[in-house]
């Protein structure tokens, strides 16, 4: 049975959690001193137009402190500006030869984390579910953790190892994929941020004005430009204002929960995720001499 240590009990945490336990991991938890007594969580897996399916996670243990131990996975399920705590290297010296696994797709976090864990122990996984905690309205039955995967996606994984982790997430029934380009999460942020970040300055307003959307399709372009720079790629071809502005009015529609709510909720917890990510972008545009005026303009406009 293999050992798996996750950093973090906030619902993506407990959701990888859950299925690596499906797939006969016995789960651990690295949480927050004075969450030792968590016993884990009930998660509900929402369905359009039919009941969420219920779930729960219970964990093997949890622990406040890295304890050393022949772990053969550490997950990193916390946000990017954690990422650079100095609590990272005592938990280089519990986990020894583990595959790290994060979920972070800052520009910067897997430069960071590589000044921690050899660069062939490190494994990125680009989430495709939205997870959050539960209830926004009356999606679920009680509170938890409610989480919905896109039909038909399969998460991207990334590195070294990554054999070991897209096996161990198919084991637990989910789809996943190794991906050999590198800067796949990365890019899917930069084509992602900017749209949330000009959500949070208009005050969650969907569908936002078209007006608003033009600034933040620039800004998309000026972030893929510099994402795809750093990895000597090909800036993909953007997609434009007006095909954003129909998803953001046709997918209330389609998705088994409230998109306003979803977003305002978590992408406000992780505000400080999304203005790590706008200063990276820009200053590293500005070192390689892109343009970064729309980014640059939008993160003014975010509120402190």
């Amino acid at each position: 049975m293999s050992k798996v240590l996750i950093v973090g009990a906030g619902a993506l945490g407990q959701v990888f959690g859950l299925w690596l336990a499906a797939a006969g991991a016995r789960v651990s938890y690295l949480v927050r001193p004075g969450w030792e007594s968590w016993e884990g969580a009930s998660l509900y897996r929402l369905r359009r137009g039919r009941a969420p399916v219920s779930e729960r996670i219970v964990p093997y243990e949890v622990i406040s402190e890295p304890r050393r131990e022949q772990w053969d996975m550490v997950w990193l399920c916390v946000d990017s500006p954690a990422l650079r705590g100095e609590w990272t290297r005592a938990l280089r010296a519990a986990a020894g030869a583990a595959t790290v696994v994060t979920i972070g797709q800052d520009p910067g976090d897997l430069s960071t984390l590589a000044r921690v864990w050899p660069q062939e122990q490190i494994v990125q996984v680009t989430p495709t579910l939205l997870a959050y905690q539960a209830p926004l309205e009356r999606e679920v039955p009680a509170p938890g953790v409610a989480y919905w995967v896109p039909p038909g996606s399969a998460a991207g994984v990334t590195g070294a190892r990554a054999p070991q982790v897209v096996a161990a997430l198919q084991a637990g029934g989910v789809r996943a994929k190794r991906v050999t380009r590198a800067g796949a999460g990365e890019l899917a942020a930069a084509r992602m941020i900017p749209y949330i970040a000009e959500l949070e300055a208009s005050g969650w307003r969907l569908p936002a004005s078209s007006t608003r959307l033009r600034g933040a399709t620039a800004s998309v372009r000026e972030a893929v430009a510099v994402v795809s720079a750093q990895h000597g790629l090909r800036a993909p071809v953007s997609v434009p204002s007006w095909a954003v502005g129909l998803a953001l009015r046709v997918l209330p529609w389609l998705l088994p929960f409230n998109l306003r709510s979803y977003l305002e909720t978590h992408f406000t917890k992780v505000s400080a995720q999304t203005r790590l990510m706008l200063d990276g972008w820009i200053a590293e545009g500005a070192a390689r001499t892109l343009p970064v005026g729309h980014l640059s303009a939008l993160r003014d406009s975010l509120p402190a």
